[in-house]
């Protein structure tokens, strides 16, 4: 059953006074849609209880920079995949420096040590404050809990969307694996739609991204269309950047790179042999990096599963008069 203690869900009302609250049946148009100026009196996330020990506020105040651009994804939707292409792409294709020195310091996590104990980890809001510029930084945070100055600033933001049935069945392993929650699938499934997994509430995380998708600041993209056609994203992401575009001479080799068996085998890109260290008694085969394909649930959902999870996603989605097709085409 769902293992309570190590999450808290919490209702961001605290967050309150940092906003400005506007109403929300005024009507704006996706592009003009801001977090900023909404009420998250109503909003839910669960996260680690030791969000409430003052992390909340650390993140909430994080100093950003001009340069700074941020990844962020709901957990297990393809941010160690973008966060690489994005830090690539702003240090001019530096494959020695990449291979040399582990991606999540390359790229830090911001709110890992709000999710861990920071007795045992170096502080990664430290780690980002002190890193040079141009900063890619990573996070799973939903838009309320980011830094202010991201939507003050205008910063910029790569959104990766996966669809649910695939992060759930990603998500399943790697939480029960990190002790971040225990039970079985039917449990897991049951409380994800129930927003009681960790950075849950996961459609709300989604939508808010989406409908902030025409902002010139936000790059909305899938991991489906990443899937479909990694080169057109590329291409895409360089103008989004303000990067030179890449010859072909420099894309071949950054799309073999990036490619998921390359950066399976590659110990400073896939976080595996780090989360064994850090984790007691993890499963012989447990892998950060499962197998990184578009329609896996296909195979470790049932019928009755797929179709529970299409009812919520149909009942979450009503209300802003889309479908899941409409954001990740067809699965």
């Amino acid at each position: 059953m769902y293992e309570s203690k190590p999450l808290k869900t919490l209702c961001l009302k605290p967050m309150m006074q940092l906003r400005c609250i506007d109403d929300p049946e005024s009507g704006e148009s996706a592009g003009d849609w801001l977090p900023l100026k909404q009420d998250w009196s109503t909003r839910w996330c669960t996260l680690p209880e030791r969000y409430m020990d003052g992390w909340v506020d650390l993140i909430s105040n994080f100093n950003t920079r001009d340069s700074d651009v941020f990844v962020v994804t709901f957990m297990k939707a393809g941010a160690t995949w973008m966060q690489e292409l994005a830090w690539m792409l702003r240090h001019n294709l530096d494959f020695v420096s990449a291979a040399n020195k582990q991606s999540f310091l390359r790229c830090p996590y911001l709110e890992f040590s709000a999710n861990n104990d920071s007795a045992k980890f170096h502080n990664t809001l430290k780690a980002a404050d002190d890193l040079i510029s141009p900063r890619v930084i990573k996070s799973h945070l939903p838009a309320q809990l980011l830094p202010l100055q991201i939507f003050q600033k205008n910063r910029k933001i790569i959104y990766v969307a996966r669809n649910p049935k695939d992060v759930i069945v990603s998500a399943f392993p790697f939480t029960t694996a990190i002790k971040m929650w225990q039970g079985d699938l039917d449990t897991f499934i049951d409380e994800f739609l129930n927003d009681k997994v960790l950075y849950c509430s996961y459609w709300s995380h989604v939508i808010d991204f989406w409908r902030m998708r025409n902002n010139p600041n936000i790059f909305f993209v899938t991991y489906e269309e990443m899937k479909r056609d990694l080169k057109d994203v590329i291409q895409r992401l360089c103008k989004f950047l303000g990067v030179n575009e890449l010859k072909e001479c420099e894309m071949n080799p950054l799309l073999a790179y990036l490619s998921f068996d390359n950066m399976k085998k590659q110990e400073f890109l896939n976080p595996t042999d780090l989360v064994r260290k850090r984790e007691n008694n993890l499963r012989e085969d447990f892998d950060f990096m499962r197998r990184g394909i578009v329609g896996s649930y296909k195979e470790d959902l049932t019928a009755d599963q797929i179709a529970k999870i299409d009812l919520w996603s149909h009942t979450c989605l009503s209300q802003y008069g889309i479908c899941e097709s409409d954001i990740f085409g067809k699965i």
